[in-house]
């Protein structure tokens, strides 16, 4: 009865092990939104620094969770199998996070459907981008008519953004993500003939391609609607 009792705990403590990295993820996302902690702490602190030690802690916590597998029947190895996922995937998506070493090429921050004649951002907002020169994004292009602004301000609420005070011929919006509180501003040019976007991120970190992501979803949701 002691050696199961011990077993049980060594398991127990075992799969402590394992979650640790993906709790650690969750505690400092979850201080960052609802404590104010900086992204700093979080992100670079917590997440990038001490979590992989934490999921190579994981996956040595893991490997003795199969190695003893065989002795506790289908439960041991179930559980082991479930410890295997949590710490493949734990590595998986920080190999292929912005910050891994399999990470995608770095989008560009600044992105819009006109270059030539870039929409300008309302006072407020271009003293947090300054003058950045903007990129394109692949199959994406102006809408080639004029909106009204009313469709446009509920477009950006569909593409996940916060509107912000607008006027009849520029809308902007702010996106805020999941991960890390990462923002993202939205400015849409409404006239005759032509609707141009853009969007830019707040954050010089690096964000994969989110900011073409973004500006593809608010064309297609200023796509007319039938």
């Amino acid at each position: 009865m002691a050696r199961h009792g011990r077993s049980q705990s060594l398991t127990l403590l075992l799969m402590a092990g394992v979650l640790s990295a993906p709790v650690l993820v969750f505690v400092a996302m979850f201080g960052q939104r609802f404590w104010g902690w900086s992204r700093d702490l979080a992100l670079d602190t917590l997440t990038l620094a001490v979590a992989p030690w934490l999921l190579a802690v994981g996956a040595i916590c893991a490997l003795i969770l199969l190695w003893r597998a065989a002795r506790f029947g289908a439960m041991g190895w179930l559980t082991a199998l479930a410890a295997v996922a949590v710490v493949g995937g734990g590595i998986w998506l920080f190999l292929t996070s912005p910050y891994g070493p399999m990470a995608g090429p770095e989008g560009p921050h600044d992105v819009s459907t006109d270059i030539v004649e870039l929409p300008a951002y309302s006072a407020r907002l271009q003293r947090l981008h300054g003058d950045a020169v903007a990129a394109t994004c692949s199959g994406v292009a102006s809408i080639p008519t004029q909106l009204q602004a009313e469709d446009v301000g509920e477009a950006l609420q569909r593409a996940g953004f916060r509107p912000a005070p607008s006027s009849l011929f520029r809308v902007e919006g702010t996106h805020t993500g999941l991960w890390f509180l990462m923002q993202h501003d939205a400015t849409v040019r409404i006239r005759p003939g032509q609707t141009d976007v853009r969007v830019t991120a707040r954050s010089d970190r690096p964000q994969g391609d989110e900011a073409c992501r973004l500006l593809a979803r608010i064309v297609r949701e200023l796509q007319p609607r039938r």
